[in-house]
């Protein structure tokens, strides 16, 4: 019988350092890892007892052990070490960090369900009781040679309980000392760099950024992983005095300073500052920063989901990088002009989803046409109009794109529409939702005038490249996007769910998810360089749906909703700051997706045989 290999690999370099060393190891015994698990120590030509020791342990079958006499550092044995491993998830801890209750369920819960994580670390803490670490943050600041950048502790030297160290975050940088990596991750950014972080127990400065964990999750952020901090798992770091005492003092902190001098040199120009820090010393947040909150995904989408062209081990889906869900309920003659543009500027790497909310004019048979002409395109009928959220929730289940637009059906795209709103996306990572500019709207999308025919739409494609040319990649930053061409990103998706369908046939389903997503951390862009042609209500007129008392009956369902007084009227200000500040609450915010329907296939249950 073949016996399972373990799950997770815990990887241990070390070099005369055995009492803490038997620290962790002891801790490891009566704080072990949830499932299969194997411990891996790389002994790097120890002149203590650790060789005799680890040797007894291994032995018992306690663990694996690998001495290599050649002392190429720190980093290189972490490296053999995870080349040894057999596990899924790799973890990295350093000689001297003893685990908490628990440590583990955390990490191995982020990384196992969400595909887009690639490394996580928990909180660690000092004997103390002060922070050591709580993620890491990238500064740039100003020397006499010009910018220079470096990592710091988020909240080190504050107490454990500090209220900004109580909630999980994604961050840029985690620290390589007690860090759990995704294998398929950590080999495809080729681990660790062996130039940083060579010196074994090397203590380091308060706030320091361990250069070689900073490093990696720089690397794992190129690939477009996500790395996270989980409060939930905690590990104490004990100051044990057993370093390797350098032959003097300015050799150790020449070493140390060349580690932040290739830091600097690396990725200086190349990743975004989560804060500056003044001439004068006064720290700041960067505009665009990565630290927010971070929350569990709510949906458990495959890996696939998430587009093959992202992550190196993810390759089960070759076509979709994009996908376009247009939603469609009579108004023929603009869904005709929508797909006609939309199959004339979008690359057919991306996939176009059409769901019909039971037409009677004709529309289904045109789409059932165009699917069969056209692989890019695939059509979903529902027999019965599930109204614009229903409608909507049924093409974001079954879109297996890396992100998801929400497209109306009377709307004409123009040329690199869709690689616009892609690019805001993958440049601003704390951006859930990323909308257009329009000619035809309410709030601040609507361009103040327009110069080509809104009728027959001459002049449009010039119009459209002009305004992309002026505005290249200009975003603004706002609370309220509207639906009517709105690119989600998956991992909003995933914890947010979709669209509320409380809100039935139309209108405030926009507002509400733009809401939603703000409480989960996430900010809602306008890419001022991507136009999109709206022709406006089409469905609506359609449908002889009075779109005056419409409006009012959605406002009254926003406000019952989220606790605006019943007597406000339409239009009126709202409070806003009051409902960001009560926080995001999965039970209330969060509305889950139908079950993923076969495309061309009713998804409901009343759907047509």
């Amino acid at each position: 019988m073949t016996v399972p290999g373990p799950i997770l690999s815990i990887v241990i370099a070390s070099r005369n350092q055995l009492n803490s060393l038997k620290f962790t190891l002891l801790t490891l015994r009566d704080q072990p890892p949830a499932g299969a698990h194997e411990i891996i120590v790389v002994d790097c030509g120890s002149q203590d007892e650790s060789v005799q020791f680890l040797a007894n342990q291994a032995e018992k079958g306690q663990l694996r052990l690998i001495c290599e006499q050649a002392t190429q550092g720190r980093t290189a044995a972490r490296n053999l070490g995870a080349r040894a491993a057999r596990g899924k998830y790799l973890m990295f801890l350093d000689p001297g960090v003893v685990m908490g209750p628990h440590w583990s369920e955390t990490l191995l819960d982020t990384l196992e369900r969400d595909p887009m994580v690639g490394a996580a670390a928990g909180k660690i803490i000092l004997p103390d009781g002060l922070i050591d670490h709580a993620g890491l943050a990238v500064l740039e600041m100003p020397t006499e040679k010009g910018p220079r950048l470096m990592g710091r502790s988020i909240h080190a030297g504050q107490r454990a309980e500090a209220e900004g160290s109580m909630r999980p975050l994604t961050v840029q940088g985690l620290a390589g000392e007690a860090m759990m990596v995704r294998a398929s991750a950590f080999f495809g950014v080729d681990g660790f760099d062996e130039g940083l972080g060579r010196e074994f127990g090397r203590v380091k400065a308060m706030a320091e950024a361990e250069p070689a964990g900073l490093d990696l999750s720089l690397r794992l952020g190129v690939r477009g992983w996500t790395r996270v901090y989980r409060n939930e798992s905690i590990m104490t770091r004990l100051r044990v005095s057993e370093a390797e005492v350098p032959l003097d003092a300015v050799s150790a902190a020449r070493t140390a300073a060349d580690d932040q001098t290739l830091i600097s040199a690396n990725w200086l120009g190349q990743v975004r500052p989560d804060f500056h820090i003044s001439n004068d010393g006064r720290v700041s947040p960067a505009e665009n920063g990565y630290i927010r909150p971070y929350f569990r995904p709510a949906i458990s989408f495959p890996a696939e989901y998430y587009g093959a062209g992202v992550h190196p081990d993810q390759v089960t889906n070759q076509g979709a990088t994009g996908s376009v869900v247009v939603l469609t309920h009579n108004a023929l003659e603009y869904t005709r002009l929508c797909a006609d543009s939309l199959l004339a500027h979008t690359d057919p790497r991306h996939e176009l989803i059409f769901v019909d909310n039971a037409s009677t004019d004709g529309t289904a048979d045109y789409l059932t046409g165009l699917a069969a002409t056209h692989r890019q395109v695939s059509f979903i009928r529902n027999s019965e109009n599930l109204g614009f959220a229903g409608g909507n929730n049924v093409g974001l289940a079954a879109a297996t794109g890396r992100h998801i637009v929400l497209l109306n059906s009377d709307v004409v795209v123009t040329a690199g529409w869709l690689e616009r709103l892609l690019a805001a996306a993958g440049k601003h990572p704390r951006a859930g939702l990323v909308g257009a500019v329009t000619n035809n709207i309410s709030g601040l999308q609507k361009l103040s005038a327009v110069a080509y025919d809104q009728e027959d739409l001459t002049g449009l494609a010039a119009f459209a490249a002009n305004q992309a040319a002026e505005h290249e990649e200009r975003v603004d930053r706002i609370l309220r996007l509207t639906g009517f061409c709105l690119l989600i990103k998956r991992e909003l998706l995933a914890r947010i769910g979709g669209l509320d369908e409380a809100f039935g046939v139309g209108n405030y389903e926009d507002n509400d998810y733009c809401l939603r997503a703000h409480l989960a951390g996430f900010e809602c862009l306008i890419a001022r360089d991507c136009f999109v042609h709206h022709f406006g209500s089409r469905s609506f007129a359609a449908a002889r749906v009075d779109y005056v008392a419409q409006i009012h009956k959605q406002w009254d369902i926003f406000k019952q909703k989220w606790g605006i007084p019943a007597g406000t009227p339409y239009n009126a200000p709202v409070d806003l700051g009051r409902l960001l500040t009560q926080g995001f609450d999965p039970a209330a915010h969060f509305h889950s997706l139908p079950e993923r329907p076969c495309q061309g296939v009713p998804p409901t249950a009343t759907a047509e045989a």
